[in-house]
Formats: structure tokens, sequence, C-alpha cells
């Protein structure tokens, strides 16, 4: 499935991805200490797609819902 992310561009995300998507759109933040493993591979994939802001601290990562 293609999402919109600006105008003009397109990003594909898996269906687990979207559903992960789903799960923590309504969190203002989250960390990746309070992911489960599987949960962890799936934000830093999102980040890269500019779907997710990842914002690292000093032992930990942050997740935020690019809006």
């Amino acid at each position: 499935m293609y999402i919109k992310i600006a105008p003009g561009v397109q990003v594909w995300i898996s269906n687990e991805e979207q559903l992960f998507i789903n799960k923590y759109k309504n969190y203002t933040s989250f960390r990746s200490s309070d992911l489960e493993i599987t949960e962890m591979e799936t934000a830093k994939i999102l980040a890269s797609k500019s779907i997710f802001v990842r914002k690292k601290l000093d032992n930990d990562v942050q997740y935020a819902v690019n809006r």
C-alpha cells in the first residue's frame, strides 16, 4: 500500500507496517525500550521512510509520528 507523506511523495508500506502505524499513531512519542524486539526493527524502517521521527537519547531512542 502506498501512503502520501508530502505533496507528490508516496512511500510503500507493508500490512505489518500499517498495523504498527495504527497502533502508535495516537501517542505523542514512545521509546524503543517500550517496544517488543520485532517492533524495534519496524520502527527503524518507518523512521528511514520518514513516517516516524527518530531522536537519539543518551541510552535510548525516542520515536514520534512525523506530522
